[in-house]
């Protein structure tokens, strides 16, 4: 190292010494002003004494020689920055230059004491502000000439002592948040990587690698400097250079009471990580930090983890892990801690361990620790007063050195426990990216597995412990099992998913041993203890169970309960996050494997039939007719009721709801232009009535009927579909004994009989079996009139009826008649958007196209078409129905007839049927080539999709 010496006439000389044994020296500690500084070459040629940092340097000179050292050092000119090599070994050595000065004398060229005080030092007040506010306190590199040299003394501006490390110690703490331990000469090694880190963090350099480089000495590294890297590479050198010293530290440092090894494939998270990191950094005092989320989610394995990470980033960190299900294990978890330590008086019978314990913990002098207590659900055990009348919170310090990290499935038992002191963070199941490496961590897999792979984690709804629980499955079984053929048997069936996610031959020894449990029965823990303690919230999950896991209605599952007595039931599921809410919660919704576990538990507890019972029963009095004005409901209880139906009961009232629920179901699908899946539900209804009530039962009746009723009637459909479907000859036999049954039970005039005898009219008339569907009609019509009255909507459908079969007959005058008064009849009764309206419309247009009245019949074809969409959508077939009728009126060619031949197409393309989509396509393109040209942009476009529906069909 080179050092200054002043000659007897003033000037300066540098000499060179052996680094290991210089005599010696003080350094001069100062900001550095860019273009004034005097350099290695200026001081060698005698040049730079007309620059401010000259007068630096004599500063520095006189005040060595007032304490009788002839050497000092000064960065700007002992140290020739031109050769990189000296530079790099000049920042690597700076640490123990300055640790072996004799002193350093930091000047502060923003500080000034005015002329009139003689005794700096006893009159801080005329110079404190601004010594708090100097720009020496945010440069990075007078860190470690802070921390370093053995004794500091700082100097105004003008030359002036304002004092020592030791005797500005409280301001210099104020400044910097250094500990004044340290101030006063603690080795640095006794603090954490982190708390270091943090001295530096609001501290700037000219050079943003020097942010970095500045460190070097603080945690006794060397690296080469790489200027160019950046700052976040020079970081990643150094953190990893920190931990390779580190390898080399004893284990016995400090407390480290983690009873979990390490989990050397641990991915993901890395979001919770730094949320407790901030968190903890952000406290102003006593930092408590709740993991919460649902159990088998990964909290535990996150907590490990941290334990792991803080004790490298601050080896003297104390770490505990305290099991806290219990007061037992609680108790226990403290006494295991008074042995660790030593505690004087732990093995006295009578001594108190927990204050003992708390006492310890609270000291600061005992350095900062992490405590961890897991698997906290029920925080009534710390809150709930001992013997003595203290309750276990009193003995959780709240010391200001340390942080409290929980695991909890409960929330709001989590939040009762950080009180006011911290933070409860959500976990929540992984997502997909680190699911599937998690996976891979497990059982690796190849590139062609991916996708099966992804499709896995997925169905385990990216839950870790269901993801772990099925890799060790795969694994054990490496010879016969592979992700391909776990997947497919998980799918084959609810019964395999249950025995799959309940094998216990799976342990993870990473996980405490009172819940190593199977998939399915870790989350029953957490159902047996809502039983225990709040019945009304167990019989609300057990219910929502019975239906499909999403978008399950309030109101659906609250029944007669207040909306407060239903939200206190509810609180539990949420705060345990078996259950969430959706759409503002209106609706709620759960895991698909807790509904799962939940239903094989209620079957273990011999209730499975009775909630199947309630299911039925709460779902058949909550599905609507399935009318028009009823649909927005039906959308909504549609998959509840597709998951009852799933369930067998021997129960005949249950049965008879399973019927009941599955017939408006199918009603609503028909009506909605849902003709398939209709007459699925529809098919259910009539096989459970024939099989719980016989063939010729009302209800059975019902079933076999074509259209049902309004509002409260029930039943309603099969052959109503099949008519739909162009299936005549089943429908008229479904009709007809429909009708037989129905005069035979309830008589020739019975509203029901009368309904049968309409749809066989309509059914017959669309087999163009005229003379006999016009007397069917007439009978319905007469019927109707007498039972229900002229402006029912039956009778006016029945009057419809007649009109259709007048058209068939080419009779048109008189169609026309029958349909205007059907159409005047439904405005006055439905309204004018009620579908049956427009249905009249519509068919009014038909009769009048056919008289060649095309001006009326587009005029009604426009209104039913505008109808149709605004109530039933685009894609309804009635809609579809009307935009053809509505082409035959205009003509082929006419623009508007176009469009609608080109939204067809489209429609059919969407929905890749690409066939009548590329004829519907041609079709378009031709008549707009023909009416609008070929580089019109509609012509344009058209021919576009027809090109691409073309590719897709010969693919």
């Amino acid at each position: 190292m080179r050092l200054l010496q002043r000659s007897a006439g003033g000037s300066f000389e540098l000499h060179s010494f052996d680094d290991e044994n210089p005599p010696p020296y003080a350094i001069l500690s100062h900001t550095w002003i860019e273009g004034n500084e005097v350099t290695y070459g200026e001081l060698v040629a005698g040049a730079g004494k007309d620059k401010t940092g000259y007068k630096k340097i004599q500063f520095c000179g006189r005040r060595a020689a007032a304490d009788d050292l002839q050497y000092f050092w000064v960065d700007t000119c002992c140290i020739d920055k031109s050769v990189s090599h000296e530079l790099s070994t000049a920042i690597n050595s700076m640490f123990r230059w300055y640790e072996r000065a004799s002193r350093c004398y930091v000047y502060l060229s923003d500080v000034a004491v005015p002329e009139e005080i003689a005794n700096a030092e006893a009159f801080p007040i005329t110079w404190e502000a601004a010594f708090q506010q100097s720009r020496w306190f945010t440069r990075g590199w007078t860190l470690q000439e802070l921390l370093a040299p053995p004794c500091v003394e700082f100097f105004s501006k003008e030359g002036r002592r304002l004092g020592s490390r030791i005797s500005l110690e409280r301001q210099i703490h104020k400044i910097t948040s250094i500990p004044v331990e340290v101030l006063r000469g603690q080795s640095l090694a006794e603090r954490g990587v982190e708390e270091r880190m943090s001295w530096a963090g609001r501290r700037t350099t000219t050079l943003k690698e020097d942010r970095v480089y500045c460190l070097l000495g603080i945690f006794g590294v060397f690296l080469p400097l790489i200027y160019g890297e950046g700052e976040a590479y020079a970081m990643l050198r150094l953190r990893e250079e920190i931990h390779k010293r580190q390898g080399g530290l004893t284990e016995s440092e400090a407390l480290f009471m983690v009873p979990f090894a390490r989990d050397g494939l641990f991915v993901g998270r890395e979001d919770i990580l730094a949320k407790i990191d901030e968190l903890a950094a952000a406290a102003p005092t006593h930092a408590r930090i709740a993991l919460a989320g649902l159990g088998g989610v990964g909290k535990s394995q996150v907590a490990i983890e941290y334990a792991y990470r803080a004790r490298e980033a601050q080896p003297h960190m104390v770490v505990i892990w305290i099991h806290a299900s219990d007061p037992t294990r609680f108790w226990q978890g403290y006494r295991d801690i008074a042995d660790k330590l030593m505690l004087p008086g732990r093995d006295d019978a009578k001594a108190d361990l927990l204050p003992l314990v708390h006492a310890w913990l609270s000291d600061r002098q005992n350095g900062q620790w992490l405590m961890i207590l897991d698997n906290v659900d029920d925080d009534g055990i710390f809150f709930s007063n001992d013997p003595d009348g203290k309750p276990l919170e009193s003995f959780l310090p709240q010391a200001a050195h340390g942080t409290i990290l929980i695991t909890s499935r409960n929330n709001m038992a989590a939040t009762n426990l950080v009180g006011g002191h911290g933070d409860v963070v959500e976990v929540e199941p992984m997502g997909e990216d680190e699911a599937m490496a998690l996976l891979h961590t497990r059982v690796p897999f190849e590139e062609s597995s991916r996708a099966d792979a992804r499709a896995l984690v997925h169905v385990l709804e990216y839950i870790p412990l269901a993801i772990m629980h099925a890799a060790a499955y795969v694994k054990t079984r490496a010879s016969t099992t592979t992700i391909s053929t776990y997947l497919e048997l998980f799918r084959e069936s609810e019964a395999n998913q249950v025995h799959l996610l309940s094998r216990k031959e799976w342990k993870d020894i990473r996980r405490d041993h009172s819940i190593r449990h199977a998939v399915i029965a870790t989350w029953q823990i957490s159902f047996k203890h809502i039983q225990t303690t709040e019945r009304p919230a167990a019989d609300l999950l057990a219910l929502m169970s019975m239906y499909d896991k999403q978008g399950i209605p309030r109101w659906l599952v609250q029944g007669n309960a207040s909306q407060l007595d239903f939200g206190d039931a509810l609180a539990p599921l949420l705060s345990f996050s078996l259950v969430k809410t959706e759409l503002g919660g209106l609706a709620l919704t759960m895991h698909r494997l807790v509904q799962l576990s939940m239903r094989k538990w209620l079957e273990a507890e011999s209730e499975l039939g009775r909630w199947v019972k309630e299911s039925i029963e709460a779902l058949s009095a909550a599905f609507p007719s399935g009318d028009y004005g009823t649909w927005e409901q039906c959308k909504v209880l549609l998959p509840h009721v597709e998951e009852v139906l799933g369930y067998r009961t021997e129960d005949r009232e249950g049965m008879e709801k399973q019927a009941e629920s599955a017939s408006r179901a199918g009603w609503y699908l028909l009506l909605s232009g849902e003709f398939a899946a209709a007459e699925g539900f529809m098919r259910k209804s009539l096989e459970i009535r024939e099989k719980a009530l016989g063939r010729e039962d009302p209800h059975t009746l019902i079933s076999v009927s074509q259209l049902g009723l309004l509002l409260e009637r029930q039943g309603h459909q099969l052959g109503s579909v099949l008519v739909r479907q162009g299936q005549y000859e089943e429908a008229e036999a479904m009709h007809r004994r429909a009708l037989e049954g129905r005069e035979k039970v309830l008589g020739r005039e019975h509203p029901y009989t009368l309904t049968s005898v309409s749809q066989l009219g309509l059914v017959l008339a669309r087999q163009g079996q005229y003379k006999e569907a016009d007397a069917i009609n007439q009978r319905a019509l007469e019927g109707r009139e007498k039972v229900l009255g002229r402006e029912h909507a039956d009778t006016l459908t029945s009057i419809n009826n007649i009109g259709l079969v007048l058209k068939r007959q080419g009779q048109y005058k008189e169609a026309e008649a029958m349909h205007r008064q059907a159409l005047e009849g439904y405005k006055k009764v439905l309204g004018r958007e009620h579908p049956y309206t427009l249905t009249s419309v519509s068919n009014l247009g038909l009769v009048l196209e056919r008289q060649g009245k095309y001006k009326e019949a587009e005029a009604m074809h426009q209104r039913a078409l505008e109808g149709y969409e605004k109530v039933l959508g685009r894609e309804h077939p009635y809609t579809l129905t009307s935009v053809s009728n509505l082409r035959l009126v205009l003509g082929r060619e006419h623009p508007d007839t176009l469009t609608s031949v080109y939204n067809l197409a489209s429609l059919f393309h969407r929905q890749r049927q690409y066939s009548p989509a590329v004829e519907l396509y041609q079709r378009a393109y031709n008549g707009r080539v023909k009416v609008l040209g070929a580089q019109h942009p509609r012509t344009v476009a058209c021919l576009r999709h027809y090109r691409s529906a073309l590719e897709h069909r010969e693919l």
